[in-house]
Order: structure tokens, then C-alpha cells, then sequence
């Protein structure tokens, strides 16, 4: 009975891929915020400019916020790959030992 293991290879690829479209998602809304920011679509009268100075100024607070946390963000991710790319050779390595009758 032969078991299927390429399960396993997806979901670790559905990770990184999961988590480089976060990454995208998010450089993405911060960038299209700024245009429309710098634009001055909002700006008509002084309680408008007012509210888009308030929005920049929150803007940057949060650029600042998440940018504090990306070394983290990286570190979790970066040791996620790494157990599941252990993972995958350990299971690999028997893998190879039960082709050839031995045992891990």
C-alpha cells in the first residue's frame, strides 16, 4: 500500500506563498493609500484638509507600527520554513531507508 506524501510539499508551499502574499497585499494597500493621499482627492475645504492630515499622520504612525515588526514577522516565518523544510527531509530520509530496508 503506497501512502501519498505530496500533501505535505503543498502545504509548505502554500505557506510561503501565503505569507509573500500577505507581504504584497499589504506594501500594496500602503502604496495605493498614499496616492490617493497625496492626490488631495479629500481636500476641499479646512475640516477636509484637517481629516487628511489626521489620515496622513495615522498613516505614518502605522508604517511605523508594523515596520517595528517585521524583523519578528521574518524570524517567525524564516523558523516556520525551516521546521517544515526539516520536516520534509526527515520524512525523505526514511522515505529513502524504506527503499532500501533499513530503518531510522
Amino acid at each position: 500500500m503506497e501512502k501519498n506524501k505530496k500533501g505535505n510539499v503543498g502545504q509548505i508551499g502554500g505557506l510561503i506563498g501565503g505569507i509573500i502574499g500577505l507581504i504584497f497585499l499589504v506594501v500594496v494597500g500602503f502604496v495605493s493609500l498614499n496616492i490617493l493621499t497625496d492626490a488631495n482627492l479629500l481636500t476641499e475645504d479646512s475640516a477636509m484638509a484637517d481629516a487628511t492630515n489626521h489620515l496622513t499622520g495615522n498613516l505614518t504612525v502605522g508604517v511605523d507600527n508594523v515596520s517595528n515588526k517585521i524583523p519578528i514577522m521574518f524570524t517567525i516565518a524564516v523558523a516556520v520554513i525551516l521546521l517544515g523544510l526539516i520536516v520534509f527531509l526527515v520524512m525523505r530520509a526514511r522515505q529513502a531507508q524504506q527503499a532500501n530496508g533499513g530503518t531510522i
